[in-house]
């Protein structure tokens, strides 16, 4: 019974995220362009983003939100920027990026830090964690891209607060979760902001 009920949320899982990156293909380069830079806007208003020190972000894909300006702006105000490096299947740890021009290629072909110029920094460290993804759901549920890497990340990273960055269509009213799916604690796409039951008192300042 219970492999069963394991094939029903996988099946469940593979239907709802093949929606979504089909949704972001059709989403027009014009408009992936203006909802990045409301959506970066408004993450670096967020009173948790102002006041860390650590902050973990991915490099982000073509379909995804934009994040160069964002880190560049982090980056020009002193802030230490990590990024994820896969170190084998399933799991990853971060890597210091020091500078945009630090960037090389990584595992499947993502960006990650060179090796010889940032250091990797224990997850502990971490402050604020901007989480990818395929869908979302108020309550803070998170569908990824099926790897399991920040399933088994996140509660490494446990004074970390989680926050995602995505395009409206990607909020769902219900994501099938598992036992080992980690959520998330707060939202913030073009139009709105969510706080999850995870962290229900965050701010965003203007």
């Amino acid at each position: 019974m219970p492999r069963m009920a394991d094939e029903i949320l996988a099946e469940q899982k593979s239907i709802l995220r093949r929606e979504m990156l089909a949704r972001r293909r059709v989403f027009s380069a014009e408009e992936r362009k203006e909802a990045s830079r409301s959506i970066c806007a408004r993450v670096a208003q967020l009173s948790v983003l102002k006041a860390a020190q650590t902050i973990m972000l991915y490099a982000s894909m073509a379909e995804e939100i934009d994040l160069v300006p964002f880190m560049e702006s982090l980056l020009a105000d002193g802030r230490r920027i990590v990024l994820p490096e896969i170190t084998g299947r399933g799991t990853m740890e971060v890597r210091e990026l020091p500078a945009m021009d630090a960037l090389t290629d990584g595992a499947f072909g993502i960006a990650t830090p060179d090796p010889t110029r940032g250091s990797i920094v224990p997850p502990e460290e971490i402050d604020v964690i901007i989480v990818p993804g395929a869908a979302f759901s108020s309550d803070g549920g998170r569908l990824g891209l099926g790897g399991g890497y920040y399933d088994r990340f996140l509660p490494r990273a446990g004074n970390a607060v989680r926050v995602v960055l995505a395009f409206d269509f990607q909020i769902v009213p219900d994501v099938p979760m598992g036992v080992q799916d980690a959520r998330v604690d707060v939202i913030l796409t073009e139009r709105r902001m969510i706080s999850c039951k995870r962290m229900e008192n965050l701010e965003e300042e203007v």
